[in-house]
């Protein structure tokens, strides 16, 4: 164990040693089995050879290779891991070393002596917003040394500082700093085996079947499914306890590696990434998505550029400001909007949650570095070279053919990124009030016959809005309640409060809060009837017509909208068999009912364009969509085979009508609000 940095914690020793017992326990079943498959092959083997000793022919000597082929197929089960090759392609990366990139080396370095780890075998870029360190060899990690490979994502290096990034790197070589760590190999080869006997055979098991024609192959075959699938059982019993083992260790590996990182450098620059991150990944992300939904009209010159123009849009939409002209993203950003009790551990996750890490970051042990605020991308040697580069290579990891007009301005870009997905903003003037917020009023006309005058309040303050996202906290949290008494076996405990109940003693909190929900919602409609009233008493006469019949045409969307969404809802399922491979007469089955619900479906859809309050609001674009379906005959399979043209136009249709929905109520709130925003401004 290295003595300079902090020894792995209790808790960790913990997981640890419960992972050890569980991976050695699983070990030792697996090699009894294979030991059963190699008794299994002797003991077949030995029959075929007293079938042929009774009498060589045709018929024996067929008889005999197929039993002895059962127990090979049996063994060849338990150990074809080892010749299943990874699909992982390095083409989209591009390596690097000491000679063209000096500077990164020289970080590499330093964090290489401090935490006393291997220097990586290589060091690669790649595209992603991300880093990682990885074995050449899995398997053969287990048993001897290993070199490690080191991969920087250049959409990370783009959106940190030098500081940052080092601190990104020392987290990963974090997991590579102790001898503990070692079990990590151990644990990824088990998931593996377990991943390629248990679930990934499929194709192993069809060429059992189907492989060859001649019947004493297949009977052998049907005979090794039959052993293979009680191996399969038995494996499959250990899976689900290993993967939540191993996955609860994962996050304690994580909490170590923070603290090797926050231990040689500093905890601000290494929370400030980490804080980043999510913004970052969302920029890269969006900007690869404009060009695929581009449908080939435009081809990127400079992801990385595109990434770094939505990190300012995205920033401006959220409020962050820049600092070291990088987005500056606060733990209250994160938690500002999250107002839930309930706080369920997922045991399959391998990453804890972001606010727990950065909490423990806080209490870790550092030497407190210097801050470097310098950006990271300005010490790659020929960064928009590699961009361009890596761009390239990730279209083609995408199979993004490379047509298009290409984006090479990035005004031209963020016109065209804002023209395709238009970002409608809710005034500003109302505190966030309304952005996860409805103001449905039903009684407008006994409000405006109601004499008294509100007087002008603080209807958007601070506690107002908390209460906005309290209501979203609580329906969320009973959500989870529900959930956890429909599925009382997925979880054993959960947290209320910083409380433990266990799962069963979900039922006892829903009552009450449910009557928190109902208060809060009950406050919020007082507190939006005060506001109409108070705009509609300023306004002027004609004014005040205006602001009623607006709200009385929102609250009828709202009322409508539940019937238009529960249309999709109960219609989608029966589109689902079309997504999977079934037999002929089944696909028939399921065509006949989705014929019989698409006539409710299109009778909602009627109801849609010619007599809901959403209709006046609809393009013409919209309606002739809608009516286009109305007035088809669809089949949608014939002559053993999807009609394709008729299956794209049902899907596409489905999307393109939730799309309408939510836009036009969105729309119309919008308009709402900026009504009332006007008339704020006006008094």
């Amino acid at each position: 164990m290295t003595s300079n940095l902090p020894p792995i914690s209790s808790t960790y020793r913990a997981k640890l040693t419960s992972s050890i017992v569980s991976i050695s326990v699983f070990f030792i079943v697996y090699f009894t089995l294979i030991l059963i498959s190699l008794l299994l092959i002797f003991l077949l083997g030995f029959g075929a050879v007293k079938i042929i000793m009774f009498h060589v022919n045709y018929f024996t000597v067929l008889a005999a290779l197929g039993l002895f082929s059962i127990g090979l197929v049996v063994f060849y089960f338990l150990i074809k891991f080892i010749f299943i090759k990874s699909n992982y392609s390095n083409r989209h990366l591009i390596e690097v070393d000491q000679k063209n990139q000096p500077e990164l080396f020289a970080i590499i370095d330093e964090i290489v002596a401090e935490t006393k780890v291997q220097k990586p075998g290589k060091v690669f870029l790649s595209p992603e917003v991300n880093a990682s360190v990885s074995y050449n060899s899995l398997f053969w990690s287990m048993f001897f040394p290993v070199k490690k490979n080191l991969t920087i994502g250049i959409g990370l290096v783009n959106s940190t500082t030098v500081g940052e990034l080092k601190s990104v790197l020392a987290h990963e070589f974090g997991h590579f700093s102790q001898k503990s760590m070692k079990i990590g190999g151990y644990v990824s080869q088990v998931e593996k085996i377990i991943f390629d006997t248990v679930y990934n055979n499929s194709d192993f098991e069809n060429s059992l079947r189907h492989g060859s024609g001649h019947w004493a192959f297949q009977f052998a075959g049907m005979i090794s499914l039959g052993f293979i699938s009680v191996f399969k059982y038995i494996l499959k019993i250990f899976s689900d306890f290993i993967f939540k083992n191993n996955a609860s260790l994962r996050r304690e590996m994580e909490f170590h590696a923070d603290a090797v990182a926050t231990y040689v450098t500093n905890p601000k620059e290494q929370t400030s990434s980490l804080l980043r991150l999510d913004l970052s990944n969302a920029a890269f992300d969006s900007s690869f998505m404009f060009y695929v939904d581009s449908e080939q009209k435009y081809l990127p010159e400079n992801l990385f550029k595109n990434q770094t123009s939505l990190m300012k849009i995205f920033s401006e939409r959220n409020n962050h400001p820049y600092e070291n002209n990088l987005p500056k993203v606060d733990l209250g950003d994160l938690t500002r909007y999250n107002k839930t009790k309930i706080e369920i551990e997922d045991q399959w996750s391998f990453h804890p949650e972001t606010d727990k890490r950065i909490e423990m970051i806080w209490k870790n042990q550092t030497k407190n570095l210097p801050e470097n605020n310098d950006l990271a991308k300005n010490i790659i040697h020929g960064f928009d070279e590699i961009c361009k580069a890596l761009t390239s290579k990730y279209l083609t990891l995408y199979s993004i053919k490379n047509v298009g007009e290409v984006i090479d301005d990035e005004e031209k870009f963020l016109q065209l990124y804002n023209e395709k997905y238009p970002y409608q903003i809710i005034s500003s003037g109302f505190n966030g009030y309304y952005e996860r917020h409805n103001p449905v009023l039903e009684n407008i006309e006994e409000l405006i016959a109601d004499s008294h005058i509100t007087e002008n309040q603080d209807f958007f303050d601070d506690k107002k809005v908390s209460l906005v996202h309290e209501k979203t906290g609580i329906e969320s949290d009973l959500y989870t309640l529900n959930h956890l008494v429909a599925n009382p076996k997925l979880f054993k405990t959960f947290k209320c409060s910083g409380r433990l109940y266990k799962a069963s003693e979900a039922k006892i909190l829903i009552p009450r809060f449910t009557k928190e929900f109902e208060s809060l919602k009950q406050e919020l409609a007082e507190n939006d009837q005060q506001i109409f009233k108070y705009f509609y008493h300023t306004a002027g006469e004609s004014d005040k017509e205006i602001l009623k019949s607006k709200y009385q045409k929102f609250a009828m969307l709202d009322r409508e909208y539940d019937i238009f969404q529960n249309s999709i809802n109960n219609f989608v399922p029966h589109l689902q068999f079309i997504t999977v491979t079934l037999p002929v007469e089944e696909i028939r089955r399921h065509r006949a009912t989705l014929l019989r619900n698409e006539k409710a479906f299109k009778d909602i859809l009627t109801r849609f364009i010619e007599e809901s309050s959403y209709k006046d609001l609809l393009t013409i674009e919209n309606k002739e969509l809608i009516k286009n379906f109305l007035d088809s005959e669809y089949i949608y399979f014939n002559n053993d085979k999807y009609i394709q043209k008729e299956v794209d136009a049902i899907f596409s249709l489905v999307n393109e009508y939730q799309l309408i929905i939510n836009k036009v109520y969105t729309d119309f709130k919008v308009k709402l609000i900026d009504f009332q925003a006007r008339l704020e401004k006006a008094s």
